[in-house]
């Protein structure tokens, strides 16, 4: 018996040496208020639940009720404060997974955040290798010069330039009257974009989706909301918005998120999710 535990130890732990435990990754999006931070946030946590992760929801965008993530995931927030004591409390929750060695979706507001704070006081990119832990981190922009200064003041004030971040361009904030990819031209030579890229960032456009409000009043899933559930106290959704969120989600969605590679993304069991086939 006591040959067996020591041979099956032996196995084990030449099985670990072999494939190394996957760090814990803390995915969360930068950008200015009403970008689209937690909406993406939000179809993200939904689709790594679907392909069995079961990653650590944090939520310090307090100031966000009707769209808040919190209304869709069992999220986890600070009691509340200033953002000093929010950034205690991010602090205590990214040292926990060195235990539990979750990954973590970190929705953490517009504007001067705790995560800003802790960007500003401590070193942070040194305490995580330190505890290692994987920080992904998207900046999320729109066609305006101002999303690309946030960027460029993170970059050049804060001394913030993560590795291997992603530089997300949101469709939805570009107005009709420009052509997307113009747009991407664009913003793909502007200096902080490619200060980004040269320290690994890349560039992808997030796709657009027009009914993407509806979904968000009703709190439903993307899944539910395209398979026709109804929400009390609103209209009925038309099978048009439903048809084009069911594309968005089994489709566009699933094409971004392996344009940003699964190395940049939390855990997911079954793999990134299969585009499904163009029915246009």
């Amino acid at each position: 018996m006591t040959k067996d535990i020591a041979a099956k130890a032996a196995t084990s732990a030449a099985d670990q040496k072999a494939s190394p435990k996957r760090k814990p990754v803390i995915f969360t999006i930068i950008g200015r208020q009403r970008v689209g931070k937690t909406t993406l946030l939000n179809a993200l946590a939904q689709t790594i639940h679907e392909q069995g992760g079961t990653p650590e929801i944090w939520n310090t965008d307090l100031l966000n009720r009707s769209h808040s993530i919190s209304s869709f995931h069992d999220a986890k927030s600070p009691t509340g404060g200033d953002t000093k004591r929010q950034r205690k409390w991010l602090e205590e929750k990214i040292q926990s997974l060195m235990e539990s060695r979750h990954d973590a979706i970190l929705d953490i507001g517009g504007g001067w955040t705790a995560l800003h704070e802790l960007i500003s006081t401590e070193s942070l990119t040194r305490a995580l290798d330190m505890m290692g832990i994987t920080l992904s981190v998207a900046f999320l922009i729109g066609h305006e010069r101002a999303d690309l200064d946030y960027l460029e003041d993170l970059q050049t004030n804060k001394k913030f330039s993560p590795r291997n971040a992603a530089v997300i361009l949101n469709e939805g904030l570009i107005p009709p009257s420009l052509d997307v990819d113009d747009v991407f031209e664009e913003v793909a030579i502007h200096p902080a974009v490619v200060e980004a890229m040269d320290n690994g960032a890349k560039l992808v456009l997030y796709p657009a989706a027009e009914p993407m409000k509806d979904v968000c009043d009703r709190t439903l899933t993307f899944r539910a909301y395209a398979e026709g559930e109804q929400k009390e106290g609103f209209p009925t959704s038309s099978i048009f918005d439903r048809l084009a969120i069911d594309r968005w989600y089994r489709r566009d969605f699933p094409v971004f998120l392996r344009e940003l590679g699964a190395p940049r993304l939390p855990d997911m069991p079954k793999g990134l999710p299969v585009p499904a086939e163009s029915d246009v």
